[in-house]
């Protein structure tokens, strides 16, 4: 059997939150054996205290500079890890998609015309950036993979359905916990303080990306409908507005009655701050429209904080319904209010987060994602 040497390219890193995915698969790969080097961005640090091994290739590559010139810098810092990697005598290259472009695809390219088999990990099978669709360049982008990797089965059918890719090179492998690799929980009387919430208010929170697909306004409009059974309670919506406008959800908040029983932290939520927020909530709410997987939920069944999600097939593929989370009819608001209700009377919900931190530490443990994967470099280079 040929000998695996992973080159792990992904750019985002700690700019964008990659760099507990990266941390986590990378840490699985060494400790099964495995040499794997992550080529990163020049602000990105590993997470967890497990070793991992990085270069800082892509350098300058985020912020506002013209788009041109942090393109050329991507393109720059794309040839410093390829002239590593082959130093470093890497077999592999493994790309992360979130959609398609033509640094994806000269990334790809680039490698493949070096000699390296090109396995990539497709978060999100269609993009949710406006106007990007799948296209010639994207198809080519895919034919040039060895493997593909997604996180669930419904990603798997939907990109065999709008591809021409050969189902025999897709492989699901789903998206780790975070267990070890973020900082740990607060107590939640601690956590409270510093969010300037009570100690005896029901705490919901809404975490992450404020965008449409991210159904906000179901949960607005739910609470509208049951705030008096609930109260005491605090909404918690933390996060940054993304190509959406946060004036709306506002306009609701105003409109149902809620102003008292929200608070707002529209922000991007650094690193160092994310235990306390999810160590203040008693409930996290997922009320997407639209996804392929969340960081989100896997975050929360990380740090034992119970979930309420909507049902849709990649939520439902991880959340068995009132066994390690909860689920409700995507889209339907009323379904939703119901469930808040019924969850926050009847459950024990210390029972739910034990079966859900249990499933972190086994079914989506990271060394056992790792072992998924190695079978997955095998196939490309056998």
């Amino acid at each position: 059997m040929k000998e695996i040497n992973v080159a792990f390219v992904e750019p985002v890193g700690s700019h964008g939150g990659m760099d507990y995915y990266d941390s986590g698969l990378c840490a699985g790969l060494l400790h099964q054996g495995v040499s794997a080097t992550w080529y990163t961005c020049d602000i990105s640090k590993p997470c967890g205290n497990r070793p991992i091994f990085m270069q800082l290739t892509f350098v300058n590559i985020w912020g506002k500079d013209a788009t041109w010139r942090r393109g050329a810098r991507y393109i720059l810092g794309l040839c410093r890890s390829i002239k590593h990697a082959k130093k470093n005598y890497s077999n592999i290259a493994h790309f992360h998609f979130f959609h398609v472009g033509v640094l994806e695809f000269l990334s790809v390219l680039f490698f493949r015309l070096f000699g390296f088999k090109v396995v990539a990990t497709v978060h999100d099978v269609e993009s949710f950036k406006p106007g990007l669709t799948f296209s010639i360049l994207l198809k080519w982008t895919y034919f040039l993979c060895n493997q593909l990797i997604v996180h669930n089965q419904v990603s798997k059918d939907e990109l065999i359905n709008r591809s021409n890719v050969s189902i025999n090179k897709i492989h699901v492998i789903p998206h780790g916990s975070y267990i070890g690799l973020v900082a740990p929980s607060m107590p939640k009387a601690d956590a409270r303080q510093a969010l300037n919430v009570s100690s005896d208010e029901k705490v919901i929170l809404f975490f992450g990306q404020i965008k449409e697909v991210k159904g906000l306004d179901l949960l607005i409009e739910a609470l509208g409908l049951v705030k008096d059974k609930l109260k005491p309670f605090k909404l918690v919506i933390a996060g940054k507005v993304w190509k959406d406008n946060f004036s709306k959800y506002q306009e609701l908040i105003s409109k149902n009655g809620l102003n008292d029983f929200c608070k707002l932290d529209i922000r991007y939520i650094p690193d160092q701050e994310i235990s306390m927020f999810y160590s203040a909530a008693d409930l996290i709410v997922l009320p997407y429209r639209k996804i392929y997987q969340s960081g989100v939920l896997l975050m929360a069944m990380s740090y034992g904080t119970p979930v309420l999600a909507s049902d849709l097939p990649g939520m439902a593929q991880i959340i068995n319904d009132g066994e390690n989370g909860f689920l409700f009819s995507a889209g339907n608001y009323i379904d939703l209010a119901e469930k808040l209700v019924k969850i926050f009377s009847y459950h024990d919900l210390s029972r739910i987060t034990l079966q859900a931190e249990n499933d972190m530490r086994t079914r989506f443990s990271w060394d056992e994602i790792a072992i998924k994967t190695i079978s997955v470099y095998q196939k490309s280079i056998s």
